[in-house]
């Protein structure tokens, strides 16, 4: 009997001590589940917060922008007719750039040759931004703008791009190797050189140079000469304007923009901002053979807001 109790009583002491340590692993359980809980509480806060952050500033960027736009001039946006070339898809991009060139400039000739093919590579060709080219022709200080002008043009509208492409290469790729149209004693020697070319490309010489002396386009280049100059002060070659769509970049853009720009002012150049009546588009506007370096540092921001 005595044994008996004795071992009773054992086994109540194991019950209650395997109780007790259940309870303590339950305990202990608990607390590092509580533990887990608040980090993850915590993360989660964090991130929210975090989140909140981000939002805030979005939308205070949103809103700098919005009060820079209402202190700019406000213009329209540039015209692409049916006699402008254009690289790219100006519908399917943020930021299109306008220039407004001269055949008969050598600082344009300057700038397709040295700076225009890392431009055209690196943000042309990849769809980052489109191209349009422009027909500012500088009567009152190139002899032979008006031929050249309306030669290009009908070789674009007779041919298409890309052999317009080329001919334009040709005539930028001459100009720098010394044969400037504006040293040519006359202007048939200016169209000899231009058939020459033409020829060599396989196109058909009389139907251009009737197109030529027809004069077909010779008011509507005038008009847009015209127009660019009393809308936006345009007055030399080359000279360009950057469009973005506002919705596409942020305040910080901007400022970086602006901030190159501004080191044009040291040079005596004028650059010049605009937006659009309905504050869709800001407009960047500068002239200037400039190197590839600077022109990155402008399109840069604009691409990657």
């Amino acid at each position: 009997m005595e044994k008996e109790k004795e071992k009773t009583e054992e086994n109540k002491e194991k019950k209650e001590w395997e109780y007790n340590l259940n309870v303590e692993k339950s305990i202990i359980i608990g607390f590092i589940l509580l533990a887990i809980s608040v980090v993850l509480g915590s993360y989660i806060i964090a991130n929210s917060i975090s989140n909140i952050k981000i939002y805030v500033s979005s939308s205070s960027s949103s809103n700098q922008l919005q009060a820079y736009l209402q202190t700019l001039p406000q213009v329209p946006l540039p015209n692409i007719s049916n006699i402008d070339p254009v690289y790219g898809n100006p519908s399917n991009v943020n930021v299109v750039v306008y220039e407004f060139s001269d055949y008969a400039c050598p600082y344009c000739d300057r700038f397709h040759l040295q700076t225009f093919p890392q431009i055209r590579q690196n943000y042309i060709d990849n769809g980052k931004i489109a191209w349009v080219y422009i027909n500012f022709p500088l009567y009152e200080i190139h002899p032979y703008a008006n031929l050249t002008s309306q030669y290009l043009t009908c070789v674009y509208t007779l041919y298409g791009f890309n052999t317009w492409d080329q001919f334009a290469n040709w005539t930028w790729y001459n100009q720098m190797q010394g044969v400037s149209w504006n040293t040519l004693p006359s202007q048939q020697d200016v169209y000899r050189e231009f058939n020459k070319k033409a020829q060599s490309l396989g196109l058909d010489v009389n139907k251009i140079e009737s197109c030529v002396n027809s004069s077909k386009y010779y008011n509507q280049i005038d008009n847009e000469l015209k127009y660019y100059r009393d809308t936006y002060g345009i007055g030399g070659t080359p000279t360009f304007i950057v469009v973005v769509k506002t919705s596409s970049i942020t305040f910080q853009a901007v400022q970086q923009v602006n901030n190159v720009l501004n080191q044009l002012k040291q040079y005596g150049l004028s650059p010049s901002v605009y937006t659009t009546e309905d504050y869709k588009y800001i407009m960047f506007e500068f002239a200037g053979a400039l190197p590839y370096n600077l022109f990155n540092s402008i399109l840069q921001p604009l691409v990657s807001s």
